[in-house]
């Protein structure tokens, strides 16, 4: 009985896996505080991690999420953004829980991607939060509820990236989106000043990856 198949995204790996809306709960309908699900983890070609990885699944904000167990399995399988989990409960064979892992092929796809905003700062964006410009393209953050963390590759328009994805918080603020911490890092490490143009974009079929593209303009 499958449960739920998700494509991950970065925030999988930052704040735990959040089951997708549609997930088939009836086998964690005794769901209360956070329980532990043994699971066997294997490849869509067959193979097994050795032992049952125990995940601990809770409620967060009204979802539910994967968490410890969760982290030790991407890390020994090495998942990666863009790779897709099939969580599933084998009824006949003693209500055992499944996890089978396909890594994506990206050489075989071409990036998508979803434009959300660009925006020339100005030196309130660079002091006090990026708010996100009346027009912007709201549909990939239409869950934002309170606070989300949003990890982002950030990268010049020559294509030079920083080592390492930012976690940007995005939060409503007098009924605006607005970036804070995280973006406050992001206008250190890369120089950004007034005048600068930054693009914030999605690549919708590479793991719904958030990426943040950045011109000096001066």
């Amino acid at each position: 009985m499958e449960i739920f198949t998700k494509q991950l995204t970065l925030v999988d790996f930052g704040s735990g896996l959040v089951l997708p809306p549609r997930s088939n709960l009836k086998p964690l309908q005794h769901l209360q505080g956070t329980i532990e699900l043994s699971t066997i983890v294997e490849s869509a070609a067959g193979t097994r991690l050795p032992e049952p990885v125990t995940i601990h699944c809770s409620t967060t904000r009204g979802s539910l999420v994967f968490k410890r167990g969760w982290y030790d399995i991407a890390r020994e399988v090495g998942l990666k953004s863009g790779d897709t989990v099939t969580f599933y409960q084998e009824v006949n064979g003693g209500a055992q829980f499944k996890l089978k892992v396909q890594h994506a092929c990206a050489l075989f796809s071409p990036t998508i991607s979803m434009e959300i905003f660009r925006k020339k700062l100005t030196p309130v964006d660079v002091d006090r939060g990026l708010e996100l410009p009346p027009r912007s393209n709201l549909e990939p953050l239409q869950h934002v509820q309170g606070t989300i963390e949003l990890p982002t590759i950030v990268e010049s328009a020559a294509g030079t990236r920083l080592p390492d994805p930012v976690t940007i918080h995005c939060s409503t603020i007098r009924g605006s989106l607005v970036f804070k911490r995280g973006w406050y890092d992001i206008a250190r490490n890369v120089g950004l000043k007034s005048g600068d143009t930054v693009i914030f974009y999605q690549e919708v079929n590479g793991g719904a990856q958030f990426k943040l593209k950045v011109r000096n303009d001066r």
